[in-house]
């Protein structure tokens, strides 16, 4: 399971009551979804201490009440998925205790209400300074919660950003100094710098080429997503020079991210996988987009093709 975790203290949170028949479901759970973090866990004994990891043992000291949780996005075909008064399902946010039991459910109209409810979630903000995803923003949190709602949403970038930090400078050869990979805003393209790991971001940008194919339009995220790849090639890979085959990488963790879109968040139903880089080049000039595919050829394991270069 690709689960996360970590242990905050506790704080009291309103429980929504479920239906009665929502109980059976718990035990078809999507778990391999499913970002874990473990806000606060139950000590049953000591035998138990040499099992958990460094950072948690040294959290639960004197939290002997405290009770493990975890949180996930919902599908939103997921019967437990809210809705909205004409029974349209709702980004949804869902709390689960330690035995995959469903505790609560929250609806929000957008990531951007979701992020700004979890700055007030004791829950969930009261470490986040010690959360996966803090080094990489910097602290500044216009950064960090977006980039929560990813690793919420599509948990294997959450696996990306944790490996990235593992290293928390690497050394660029061109500026010959070191520095600290991080996200950091910008106006333009996205982008990762390679011999630094610096990811640049546009949260405003929905489109890479301007291209009249379905897959050329995406949320601002999906395109963080593609550049922490290419961050993560840097750090984990040292790939410190940036090279056409790098793209392959990047663009399938983008699609799984499109994916976790497509899936759970509403009014995404038009997103579609990247299938290749751009397209079939003539001659050395563009001469079309690769095609536009459906979710049902799409697999995790598909790789993108790179552009296609022909003489005529």
């Amino acid at each position: 399971m690709n689960r996360h975790k970590m242990t905050w203290a506790t704080h009291r949170t309103a429980w929504r009551p479920q239906d009665a028949g929502a109980a059976p479901l718990e035990a078809h759970r999507r778990a391999s979804d499913r970002t874990r973090t473990f806000l606060v866990l139950t000590l049953l004994g000591a035998c138990a201490l040499p099992f958990l990891p460094r950072q948690t043992l040294a959290q639960t000291a004197g939290e002997p009440d405290a009770v493990a949780l975890s949180y996930e996005f919902l599908d939103l075909d997921d019967p437990r998925a809210m809705t909205d008064a004409d029974g349209v399902p709702m980004l949804t946010f869902a709390c689960f205790d330690e035995d995959d039991n469903l505790v609560w459910a929250r609806p929000f109209a957008s990531i951007d209400a979701w992020c700004r409810y979890t700055r007030n979630d004791p829950n969930l903000a009261d470490r986040k300074t010690e959360q996966t995803g803090w080094a990489m923003s910097r602290g500044d949190e216009e950064i960090f919660w977006p980039l929560q709602a990813l690793m919420y949403l599509c948990p294997a970038v959450r696996d990306t950003v944790a490996a990235i930090e593992t290293r928390p400078l690497v050394f660029d050869r061109f500026a010959r100094a070191w520095t600290a990979p991080h996200i950091e805003f910008t106006t333009g393209e996205n982008l990762c710098h390679q011999p630094s790991g610096t990811v640049y971001w546009n949260p405003t940008l929905t489109r890479a080429y301007g291209a009249p194919v379905a897959w050329d339009t995406f949320p601002p995220l999906v395109g963080l997503a593609h550049e922490l790849v290419h961050a993560w090639q840097r750090v984990v890979e040292y790939k410190q020079i940036y090279g056409p085959t790098l793209q392959i990488g990047a663009m399938k963790g983008e699609n799984l991210a499109r994916y976790a879109f497509y899936r759970k968040v509403p009014g995404n139903d038009w997103l579609r996988p990247r299938p290749g880089n751009r397209g079939v080049y003539l001659n050395g000039v563009l001469a079309a987009y690769f095609e536009d595919m459906e979710w049902s050829e799409w697999w995790p394991g598909f790789e993108p093709v790179l552009d296609i270069f022909e003489e005529q």
